[in-house]
């Protein structure tokens, strides 16, 4: 099959993934105005998907590594569009979890199968940049998915239609992926024939033993700190409407587009990323936003409202994305094809589960003390985690 045409197909079920899954977080200023929710039960929402879907990666993996990634991507599918529209049908907060779970396990059928099949179909110099092209449809859904969402909701007068109608574009992009995609088997080999690529590290790696313990050796401390990364990204970026609706004095109906900036930038971000990573190593690249991370964050947490707070969103979101197909090419690296999902899921598995519990306590935390102290104090830990990165690259 010709890969830039798989390249846009995977594109195109990114995007109409997140427009089914997408919806929830922008929605969430006007999910509290009609169930009455505080921060903490907010929180939940929030968590519900996030721990139902950082749950669901490893089995989903297994079962994609096991049998076909394919048909797991495209029976995902087919469970968001439903779950979407179950959430469309609530009238309660407590009858609403149960749908947003449902969605979180089949939303982890996607995005470990379908990195690890593009990774499979393009070569290892080409890897980092084709993973960062494959996060633009993601990001531009989310981008959409805000404005798309809110305009929804205000024409028919109800958050439940955006639900609705946002489930569609997914369930019928399913025959389409099925149809134009094939199974792949083994791994795409480098321009020059050989199986092996160098890192920019000055060094080259070979995936063909790829037992746990060389895995572990060769990436755990590098993907420990870039979890870390991304407990913060999907913990944080929850509130973020919100933030900017109490903290700004932004309408309810606004505050959600400010996921569309952070996706916005985050389509420069993860192709610039990953291109990056496969010219002067992952592990360079990935220090880098490692380090840039803490005072981002403490810019948008202090930049007063206008163009300093849409330029301190716009280089978090850049920076944040980034480390989407820098981790995603630094695992595909160095494990095999065989294990290559599983091992994706367990980076995502962690990263979404340590931040669905977090989320909410970090909504009580927003609760006791606000959100500047709160963000200022994760914001201080990062740049200390950024510097013992620095401090223990040699052992990287």
């Amino acid at each position: 099959m010709p890969n830039q045409n798989l390249v846009l197909k995977f594109n195109l079920a990114h995007f109409n993934h997140h427009l089914a899954t997408g919806a929830l977080i922008p929605l969430l200023p006007l999910l509290r105005q009609s169930f009455g929710l505080n921060y903490f039960e907010s929180g939940v929402l929030a968590a519900a998907f996030s721990l139902s879907l950082g749950f669901g990666q490893i089995p989903m993996a297994m079962l994609a590594d096991r049998f076909s990634r394919r048909l797991v991507i495209v029976v995902g599918m087919l469970g968001v569009g439903a779950a979407s529209i179950g959430v469309s049908l609530t009238s309660t907060f407590w009858q609403m979890v149960p749908w947003v779970v449902v969605m979180g396990l089949f939303a982890a059928t996607y995005h470990a199968p379908a990195s690890s099949f593009l990774s499979q179909a393009f070569p290892p110099d080409r890897r980092g940049k084709v993973l960062g092209l494959h996060v633009i449809g993601g990001s531009a859904a989310l981008i959409v998915v805000p404005i798309l969402a809110l305009w929804l909701a205000t024409l028919f007068g109800s958050w439940r239609a955006a639900f609705f109608l946002l489930a569609w574009p997914a369930l019928l992009t399913c025959p389409l992926l099925w149809l134009g995609t094939q199974e792949l088997v083994g791994d795409a080999t480098h321009h020059s024939g050989s199986a092996k690529r160098k890192t920019g590290e000055g060094q080259e790696n070979d995936t063909s033993s790829g037992s746990w313990l060389s895995i572990l050796r060769a990436i755990g401390l590098l993907i420990f700190f870039a979890m870390v990364m991304q407990l913060v990204v999907s913990s944080v970026n929850s509130y973020l409407p919100l933030f900017v609706v109490d903290q700004h004095g932004v309408s309810p109906r606004l505050g959600g587009l400010v996921t569309s900036l952070t996706a916005g930038a985050s389509i420069l971000g993860a192709p610039l990323g990953g291109a990056l990573s496969d010219r002067l190593g992952r592990k360079s690249v990935i220090l880098v936003a490692i380090s840039l991370s803490g005072p981002l964050l403490l810019a948008v947490t202090k930049a007063p409202y206008g163009i300093p707070l849409l330029l301190a969103l716009g280089c978090y979101g850049i920076v944040m994305v980034a480390r989407l197909p820098l981790a995603e090419s630094l695992i595909a690296d160095h494990v095999p094809v065989r294990r290559r999902a599983t091992v994706l899921a367990i980076y995502l598995f962690v990263g979404q589960e340590t931040g669905g519990l977090v989320t909410p306590l970090l909504g009580g935390f927003v609760d006791a003390h606000g959100f500047d102290a709160v963000l200022t104090t994760i914001s201080v830990a990062l740049c200390g985690i950024g510097a013992l990165a620095w401090l223990l690259r040699k052992h990287m």
